[in-house]
């Protein structure tokens, strides 16, 4: 069964009354609907392919624009603290509640995943049970900088905005050429982060590690072995922080993105599976 037709260009208010993005691919009487918060520079366009996947498993998928990003408000690639991606995510998670009667499990993709973590460890999930990470951004793996690091550290007070690249290459998010070239020439997709985003980055990967084993949620953990911008160790660690209430799946060979790389209904599938035995 497919999912319905997609709703483009909807919007919900963020605490601070920031427009949120966000798409929809409903499935009528599902027991399950995904809410996912995607990674960094890309946007909520780009989980069509899944969403089909998912709709093809039986259920409903959401996928909002975090701030910055896609249609949503903000200077692309920026936010003042990250305390305001955890809100954009909890106004989100209430919408997604509002509209299916199912249960509602967040997904968090990349900082889309550190993002979800912290949300989870503020209590900002609504009435969440359960809570699913792909490649979360706890360690990176591409070399960033350093030149670029002190900048970011020294200009995160002064010149909050000062906008530099991401240095995602479109060619370590999969092993697909075409979705590769998509990545390349989505147009809005971006190659930014801003200084203060950098460094509330930063501050939260240390948190979510320091405090995972006071995650009270259960949780799926998936990491590709050859992700070539964020380190598999972070997960790997991230589970071991929290091993009472996280599952990891390495996933051998994967690049960035496994919902979008080869084999990936391999991946759809242990997505299903999980959400099924709990």
């Amino acid at each position: 069964m497919a999912a319905e037709t997609e709703t483009v260009s909807t919007f919900v208010a963020s605490r601070d009354g920031t427009r949120i993005a966000y798409r929809a691919w409903p499935k009528r009487e599902a027991a399950i609907t995904l809410a996912v918060a995607h990674g960094l520079g890309e946007h909520s366009g780009r989980y069509a392919d899944f969403a089909a996947a998912m709709g093809r498993r039986g259920m409903g998928v959401f996928a909002m624009d975090l701030r910055g990003h896609g249609l949503s408000q903000g200077q692309r690639g920026h936010l003042d603290s990250w305390s305001q991606w955890t809100d954009d995510i909890s106004g989100f998670l209430a919408e997604v509640a509002k509209q299916v009667d199912g249960e509602v499990v967040p997904v968090g993709h990349s900082f889309g995943g550190v993002a979800m973590l912290s949300a989870v460890l503020e209590g900002k999930v609504g009435a969440a049970r359960r809570f699913i990470v792909s490649s979360p951004a706890l360690k990176a793996k591409v070399a960033i900088p350093q030149w670029k690091m002190t900048l970011a550290n020294v200009s995160s007070s002064l010149l909050p905005h000062l906008s530099m690249s991401n240095e995602v290459d479109a060619h370590t998010v999969s092993r697909i050429p075409e979705v590769v070239t998509a990545y390349q020439t989505d147009p809005i997709v971006h190659p930014k982060i801003s200084s203060r985003m950098f460094t509330e980055w930063t501050k939260a990967t240390q948190n979510v590690l320091d405090h995972a084993g006071e995650i009270k949620l259960p949780f799926l953990i998936l990491a590709g072995t050859a992700d070539q911008l964020i380190d598999p160790a972070g997960s790997e660690e991230l589970h071991r922080r929290s091993a009472a209430k996280s599952d990891l799946h390495l996933l051998p060979g994967r690049y960035h993105e496994p919902f979008n790389d080869l084999d990936r209904d391999e991946v759809f599938d242990l997505i299903a599976a999980w959400l099924g035995a709990k």
